[in-house]
């Protein structure tokens, strides 16, 4: 919780910045006296603001932790896994997981030479 006073200070104002912002959409007349408030705590009482800059930074971790779960299932559920039922509902069984009664092997007629070996990667 060891913060320097500019560390404190800029935490401080971007709250203050994001409820004047808040005010200025939502017209609630509550959030500039609280503004006020926390700047008078930013510049007289380090102690004070030294635990609000610890809290703010404690919520914005556990934001942070819930939010990158909840964009990558958006991710997933939203572009991978369609993309997934429809490449099998048109491919078929192209990765060849289902078992088969003949062979895995496919014949592949193909005369190999010294360049298929020159850049195998």
């Amino acid at each position: 919780m060891k913060y320097t006073k500019e560390k404190n200070q800029e935490t401080i104002l971007a709250i203050c910045l994001g409820l004047l912002v808040i005010y200025l959409i939502f017209k609630v007349q509550v959030l500039i006296p609280i503004a006020l408030g926390l700047i008078a705590v930013a510049l007289f009482s380090q102690f004070l603001a030294g635990w609000i800059t610890w809290i703010w930074l404690k919520i914005s971790h556990i934001m942070g932790f819930v939010m990158s779960k909840v964009i990558m299932g958006i991710i997933f559920y939203g572009l991978l896994f369609p993309i997934a039922m429809l490449s099998r509902l048109f491919k078929g069984n192209s990765l060849q997981l289902k078992k088969q009664p003949d062979t895995y092997y496919q014949t592949r007629n193909h005369t190999y030479s010294g360049s298929d070996l020159e850049n195998p990667w």
